[in-house]
């Protein structure tokens, strides 16, 4: 398949995600900007998020047991609210986590992922890579540093935080979160220069 056609394909797809309200507010004007490069397509975004998860150790994603996400600042309320809502299994682990938005593109050459890449690196999203490619399109992953991982407690073993605690690590994932979305106006400005 060449690389209009899988651009076209993507197209639909974000079409139909649109129309059913799947896609982050907060990405859309970015996704919208990289889509109208003749040379590059977005394949999956999130605007960045704080989420709660559980599962029985730390390991893969597929062990997460339940999970509450959110794609804006958290209150207090918000996290003690999900535990609550959550019949949490007995030595399971929950996290609050704090995570940079994060795009999937694909570009029609090397050349143009590696300038994209290049580009993207130094406005500080330092975790971004080419991570495939081949003769037909090559794939930029953008993500940037800003992460954060609150181990809350361990079900039996640990107990749940303090009041006190719990506000610290709720107003630091939000920090996170705030500042890895302010870096999210900058990406619009880059299909324009790579023209």
């Amino acid at each position: 398949m060449e690389f209009s056609q899988y651009k076209s394909n993507a197209m639909k797809k974000l079409e139909y995600a649109l129309s059913e309200g799947l896609v982050d507010e907060g990405v859309i004007s970015v996704i919208n900007s990289f889509n109208s490069h003749p040379d590059i397509f977005t394949t999956s975004s999130c605007a960045g998020r704080i989420q709660l998860i559980i599962l029985p150790d730390v390991g893969r994603k597929d062990s997460v047991q339940r999970r509450k996400t959110w794609h804006r600042e958290v209150t207090i309320d918000d996290v003690e609210g999900a535990i609550s809502e959550f019949d949490i299994p007995d030595n399971s682990i929950v996290i609050l986590q704090a995570q940079s938005p994060i795009f999937h593109l694909s570009c029609r050459t090397m050349e143009l992922a590696i300038k994209l890449r290049g580009i993207v690196h130094g406005q500080g999203w330092k975790y971004s890579s080419l991570i495939t490619g081949n003769d037909e399109k090559w794939n930029v992953e953008i993500l940037s540093a800003n992460r954060i991982d609150n181990l809350l407690f361990r079900k039996g073993v640990i107990d749940p935080p303090d009041a006190d605690r719990l506000n610290f690590i709720v107003e630091e994932s939000n920090k996170i979160l705030v500042k890895a979305q302010a870096r999210l106006e900058a990406l619009e400005y880059i299909p324009s220069g790579l023209q």
